[in-house]
């Protein structure tokens, strides 16, 4: 399985600190509404976006939870290789040599399935 360096990690919040206003404007958002969407204040955001505070890895996987549930933003991510397959096949418990799954759906069989469960 994929672990990634403090450095690979810190290179990754760079990255995405740097796509902040790309990936507010395909939300249409504020920074205040963007801040609400990822549990940050506006304050955070501002900073992060201006340079004067540096993105960390728990910033990083708040804002990514906002990108992956949200279709424009999440073409986005993978139009632009933003965080690279390194940062894919971490997320997705991959070992290097197994290429991350980029199309990741539920089907209707499996939420008619959790649905029956209750």
């Amino acid at each position: 399985m994929i672990t990634l360096s403090a450095e690979e990690k810190r290179a990754m919040c760079s990255a995405l600190a740097a796509e902040l206003p790309k990936i507010r404007e395909l939300l249409g958002a504020t920074q205040e509404g963007f801040g609400e969407l990822c549990g940050l204040s506006r304050i955070t955001i501002s900073r992060i976006e201006n340079g004067s505070a540096k993105m960390n890895w728990s910033h990083l996987t708040s804002v990514m939870f906002v990108v992956a549930c949200n279709r424009r933003t999440k073409e986005y991510f993978y139009a632009n290789n933003l965080l690279g397959v390194r940062f894919l096949q971490f997320m997705q418990q991959k070992d290097a040599n197994i290429p991350p799954e980029t199309n990741i759906t539920v089907d209707m069989e499996t939420l008619k399935a959790y649905a029956d469960k209750k």
